[in-house]
């Protein structure tokens, strides 16, 4: 099981119990771990039983999920794990961008030694993770590292958001395919940005922070839509 990352600062959440978010969470975690996959259709009484709970908590996981776009609903037939299409692949990737280098000015000026032992610190967790094979794991660290950096604005919103933008994209195709030279390449893109970030320099930090985003794009594409 992959280490956790949610988004959960979704306001349906806060108008539940602790059970149905630890369903949700756990939902979260299936997906996560593939072990439901985009397109497939989830019979909630099914997962009702295989997490040991009543059925309204996984209706209520279910309908907040399908709320903050996990999820697709049809009347009479149900949930079913939404796949996600080019276009929204695209937009995802435009807000990812946007929000990071629009903000890595402010996080930059409010940078401390702390923050950047912090930063410093998933960057490192990104590289000891690097092993002869892709895992989520890696995914996980990579939007942490960059995740740290827009910690710093001080904004817990704009924090989750951008977290819950990047497991959207992930959550979508089999990390397995993705090739080790490309991890390779994001070590070398990390530690770059990192220099840039520790010496303020805030105009090769967005250069940067761009150039990465278009390789991640450039590199997963052909993953998640292998006949576009």
């Amino acid at each position: 099981m992959v280490g956790t990352f949610y988004y959960i600062g979704s306001i349906f959440l806060k108008k539940h119990s602790n059970l149905t978010l630890k369903v949700y969470q756990r939902i979260i975690e299936l997906m996560l771990n593939y072990e439901i996959v985009p397109g497939q259709r989830l019979v909630f009484i099914d997962l009702a039983k295989q997490l040991g709970v009543s059925r309204t908590p996984v209706n209520n996981a279910l309908s907040i999920l399908a709320q903050e776009g996990y999820l697709d609903f049809v009347p009479n037939q149900g949930y079913s794990v939404h796949k996600l299409t080019k276009q929204e692949a695209e937009f995802l990737f435009e807000i990812r961008e946007v929000l990071e280098v629009g903000f890595l000015g402010k996080a930059i000026r409010n940078m401390d030694d702390k923050n950047m032992k912090w930063l410093k610190k998933r960057k490192n967790d990104y590289e000891k993770a690097i092993s002869s094979h892709v895992d989520r794991k890696l995914f996980i660290l990579d939007t942490e590292f960059h995740a740290s950096i827009l910690d710093m604005v001080g904004n817990d919103i704009l924090s989750a958001r951008y977290r819950d933008i990047c497991q959207k994209i992930f959550l979508r195709f089999r990390t397995e395919d993705l090739r080790l030279n490309r991890i390779l390449d994001i070590k070398i893109e990390h530690n770059d940005i990192f220099e840039a970030v520790c010496v303020r320099d805030v105009e090769r930090s967005k250069d940067l922070v761009r150039l990465h985003h278009k390789s991640s794009q450039q590199n997963l594409f052909p993953i998640i839509f292998p006949t576009d």
